[in-house]
């Protein structure tokens, strides 16, 4: 039996992002004495011709897609990518007679609408490094019994795996990883999975389940000194929050110090749990900047948005980071249930005064199901009980729809620091481009204030 496992995502805003998700797929493959290869399209000009190669060269019994993002749930200007998706599969279709398997993150929030629309044989959800074996061992046993599920989600309940360290580091060997680090700036690594959070629109516990799964911090270190090995020296932890929790968070940062890794990294974190002591343990490992998802910085609004922390917390956790020298920003939803224009005012002026290197500003939430977002969007009727949520689907407060965009394009030139994705503000494919070229490395949040210097603004909102 030989797989390909091919890694469809080619979105380069704000960085093209190592598919860590396949590469854990591949080493679980190598593993268990699977015969694969791996066709990353990111950075290929000719996905046609790179498919062709790949199927006629190896002919494949199952070529396996991993799908990372849906769409870059970014408001009004998204972008969906399952259009590319389908060509992709139907190239595939084109050259080979394989097994068309689809998983992957992206896949896990709307399974049987994207399988429909994909035209792919099998869908499978559940965490790979389990589930795709468990389906490749079946169709090995018994193809007739699996060829009765064709055109099904199959879902290897629990699917969940609840030891990390039972699983193996991620096989970069098949990836350009210098590429990633060159156009991208960073590559990644995940030091636990699942999210115990409320957060009325998150994904992550739909994904990763909500129980928190820990890896030890020497196996995570061991693959530091793998991706050190690779050529590439800086990270980012896609954990959806690195400090939680915070003992473990600590304990990570101390395998680093204590092993002298000359690694640099950036990680998401909850505004919740961060203290002096942890801050200045995570400088001494490397760490060159912290983004809160903060979402708003107003009492009524967080509470909304079904957060576990305080605007005091907000404020505090700014202070211990501007105190430490350490880069941080807040990532901002405005738009959420209940949001006025005047909660939007408290919010940017909030964080204006917490004076962050940077912040990043979503317009409106993209709504998934299984979400309480969901819920409350078909409870007000904004969306109906057969909505598929392909086509992205944004919850925007009636009070603030009709007047936030203008009201944001003309904060925005007040403030250079700050990038609004949906409108394309300080974020685009040259600026991108032209600090990648001067060999900038990390989030480009963290180099914000480079931009701020060269406009001169010192106006405040």
């Amino acid at each position: 039996m030989k797989v390909l496992l091919v890694s469809p995502n080619v979105e380069s805003l704000p960085d093209p992002v190592f598919p860590i998700g396949v590469a854990y797929i591949a080493a679980a493959l190598k593993r268990n004495r699977i015969s694969y290869r791996v066709l990353d399209l990111c950075f290929v000009s000719d996905y046609e011709a790179a498919i062709e190669s790949a199927v006629s060269t190896f002919t494949p019994d199952i070529i396996a897609l991993s799908l990372r993002n849906v769409d870059n749930v970014s408001y009004p200007k998204y972008v969906s990518y399952l259009a590319f998706y389908r060509q992709v599969v139907h190239t595939i279709r084109k050259y080979s007679r394989g097994i068309i398997v689809i998983g992957g993150s992206g896949f896990a929030l709307l399974p049987a609408a994207i399988l429909n629309y994909l035209n792919a044989d099998y869908g499978i959800l559940g965490e790979g490094e389990f589930s795709l074996i468990k389906f490749i061992n079946e169709l090995k046993q018994n193809k007739d019994s699996i060829g009765k599920l064709k055109s099904q989600v199959i879902n290897y309940r629990p699917g969940i795996i609840e030891n990390l360290d039972t699983i193996p580091c991620p096989d970069r060997a098949e990836f350009d990883n210098v590429a990633y680090l060159k156009q991208g700036g960073m590559g990644n690594i995940q030091t636990k999975r699942g999210c115990p959070f409320k957060c009325i629109y998150c994904t992550y516990p739909v994904i990763e389940g909500k129980k928190v799964r820990l890896r030890s911090p020497e196996l995570i270190c061991d693959e530091i000194e793998v991706i050190l090995d690779c050529g590439v020296d800086n990270l980012f932890v896609v954990d959806n929050e690195f400090n939680y929790p915070m003992e473990h968070a600590q304990a990570v940062c101390r395998e680093i110090i204590k092993r002298k890794l000359p690694i640099k990294w950036s990680c998401y974190a909850n505004p919740g749990f961060v203290t002096p002591k942890l801050i200045d343990l995570m400088l001494k490992a490397g760490c060159t900047g912290l983004e809160f998802g903060s979402d708003a910085a107003n009492a009524i609004m967080l509470e909304n948005m079904g957060k576990n922390f305080t605007v005091d917390d907000l404020e505090r956790a700014s202070e211990i980071c501007r105190q430490s020298g350490i880069n941080f920003c807040h990532s901002l939803l405005l738009g959420g249930p209940g949001e006025t224009m005047e909660t939007v005012n408290q919010t940017l002026e909030a964080i204006l005064n917490m004076s962050p290197t940077a912040a990043i500003c979503m317009i409106g939430i993209r709504i998934f199901p299984q979400t309480k977002l969901a819920l409350m969007a078909r409870e007000e009727e904004m969306i109906g009980s057969d909505e598929d949520f392909l086509k992205p689907v944004f919850y925007i407060s009636p009070a603030v729809k009709n007047k936030i965009l203008p009201f944001i394009k003309t904060f925005s030139k007040k403030h250079p620091t700050w990038i609004f994705p949906g409108l394309n503000i300080n974020i685009d494919a040259r600026l991108q481009k032209k600090l990648r070229r001067f060999g900038i490395k990390g989030p480009l949040w963290e180099h914000m204030k480079i931009g701020e210097r060269s406009f001169g603004v010192t106006s405040k909102f």
